[in-house]
């Protein structure tokens, strides 16, 4: 890792010489010598363009091909070959590649080896070879010379644009091209390092190695590096094969696309680690059951950003405008001062619009970009993860529908919810339950003192409403006597309550520990209503 990042380095320092701008863009030109543009230019010349340009344009070719609304279909669709019809590399390059990365010629590695690759990309390709003990493998190598091409072109792109910036004036209201850009080269930079898709591998392999019909490739880490990858070789139609998934029976597709559907939300709210980019080619049936494949691209979402998704779908479900807005001030940030009244009215016309659809044909990937675009106009700066977390939300939506369309994400959210009840579930419920009771009690032990003070400054005018208003000593002493009374009536019942959650829990989960901690919140709970009711009576 610390000789890719040591390399990267000095590509990217190569690149502020004069001298790499004007060779690489010499080379750009002669490149584009070579085609004859008299009739135009046609959507196979320009996917040829982008693949003798190099691995940034052909990445950047593939970003257009998803942008039906930007560009006419016909190039749309020469231009998704971009995505598997890349050029080859050389035998011989491969071979040698190989050989420079793990120090061994491939006959020394491994027992056999493919050299007709399985499939070729802009970084790199994959070849099928056999282990010593017998284990297929997919090899994955990058192509040479492709960290320095590609930090290359990214200086000549930021260059050009930042020129062209200076003549074009303000980007208000317009698309900050350059903004893209170097999203676009920090994506390009995390995959040219294949050292970053092996930990993605080794890990989303032991998060789901347990779970049945649920498959992923091993990874062998000895094998690998920032250019040479090796993992199991699988294989196995698509979810994207139309006609292969036809010919199931409605029952299968329907048992496929909830153990899809029910897997990924695991990976989001069980794991915290999830695939990022889930379509249709990216899932395999195999063994009746499914295999991921390409960990190129992965999502982390953190404890408490899960329990943000929680609150936002369990909100919408009960059309709770109010625990809306709560959680929207979790996920946003705005960028000026809150205006409570604009932002409730949005969360009422959100949760009004959601309100007719049932869970069957509720689109949780639609809800987030609905929320992410209604609260941009507000005002709002979202976070990050809720964005990815959305775009692989719609992706997985559509690839589960190629399965079943009887099937549906917020289904099994809401599902995985109320069912995901696990002794570890039922452990963090506990703590949290503690937490929030003792903080709570302090609270509420401070809120008499709180009264006392604001009746105390209106008593001294300090505080007014329209008037000044005058409360004398005696009154302030009986409304302090009822707002303890009532903190105290209100604290007793919530014990009561959170004993009975707490002893049913126990018998569930047959543990003694939670039975015992239930009859203890009772008996607090009952002590604290007979000091309540004695109170009263004396007073």
């Amino acid at each position: 890792m610390a000789g890719f990042l040591q390399a990267l380095r000095n590509a990217r320092s190569k690149t502020k010489d004069k001298v790499d701008y004007s060779q690489r863009g010499k080379e750009i030109i002669s490149i584009l010598k070579k085609y004859d543009y008299s009739e135009g230019l046609t959507p196979a010349m320009t996917v040829d363009i982008l693949q003798d340009l190099g691995p940034t344009f052909v990445k950047l070719g593939q970003i257009a091909s998803t942008h039906t609304d930007m560009l006419p279909t016909e190039y749309c669709d020469a231009l998704a070959q971009l995505r598997s019809s890349v050029a080859p590399m050389d035998v011989e390059t491969v071979h040698a590649q190989i050989e420079k990365h793990l120090g061994r010629p491939t006959s020394e590695l491994f027992a056999s080896f493919e050299d007709k690759p399985l499939g070729a990309a802009s970084i790199g390709q994959v070849h099928k070879a056999e282990l010593e003990d017998g284990s297929v493998v997919a090899v994955k190598v990058r192509r040479p010379g492709v960290v320095t091409t590609v930090a290359q072109d990214f200086a000549l792109i930021e260059r050009i644009l930042g020129i062209s910036e200076k003549f074009s004036g303000s980007k208000e209201g317009g698309v900050d091209l350059m903004t893209m850009v170097v999203e676009l080269e920090k994506t390009s930079t995390y995959e040219l390092d294949f050292t970053n898709e092996a930990q993605n591998l080794v890990r989303f392999y032991e998060n789901n190695n347990e779970r049945e019909d649920v498959k992923v490739p091993k990874c062998y880490e000895e094998l690998s590096n920032e250019a040479i990858l090796v993992e199991d070789f699988v294989s196995g139609p698509e979810v994207g094969d139309t006609e292969y998934v036809e010919s199931l029976s409605d029952e299968e597709r329907d048992r496929l696309g909830n153990l899809l559907a029910d897997n990924y939300v695991e990976q989001i709210l069980t794991d915290g680690f999830y695939h990022a980019d889930p379509h249709a080619g990216n899932v395999l049936l195999v063994d009746g059951g499914i295999e991921w494949i390409d960990f190129g691209m992965m999502g982390h979402i953190s404890s408490k950003q899960r329990q943000n998704l929680l609150d936002l779908v369990t909100a919408l479900v009960k059309r709770d405008s109010y625990g809306l807005k709560r959680c929207v001030l979790q996920i946003a940030h705005p960028r000026g001062p809150i205006n409570h009244g604009e932002l409730l009215d949005m969360c009422e016309q959100m949760t009004a619009q959601f309100a007719d659809s049932d869970l069957e044909s509720f689109d949780t990937g639609d809800l987030l970009s609905t929320l992410q675009s209604n609260l941009e106009d507000e005002g709002y700066d979202i976070e990050p993860f809720l964005t990815n977390l959305g775009r692989g939300l719609l992706t997985i939506e559509g690839t589960v529908k190629a399965l079943s369309p009887r099937v549906n994400i917020m289904d099994c959210m809401t599902r995985h919810i109320n069912l995901g009840f696990d002794p570890d579930s039922l452990e963090r419920m506990v703590q949290a339950f503690v937490m929030k009771g003792v903080q709570g009690m302090d609270d509420l032990a401070g809120l008499p003192t709180k009264a006392v003070e604001t009746l105390d400054m209106f008593q001294k005018s300090q505080l007014k409403l329209g008037g000044d208003f005058g409360v004398d000593a005696k009154t302030t002493k009986t409304v302090n006597f009822l707002v303890r009374s009532a903190i105290f009536a209100a604290l007793a019942t919530a014990l009561f309550l959170g004993a009975c959650i707490l002893c049913s829990a126990g018998a569930t989960a047959g543990s003694r520990a939670l039975i015992n901690a239930g009859y203890f919140f009772g008996i607090v709970g009952f002590v604290l209503m007979v000091y309540v009711f004695t109170s009263v009576i004396k007073n």
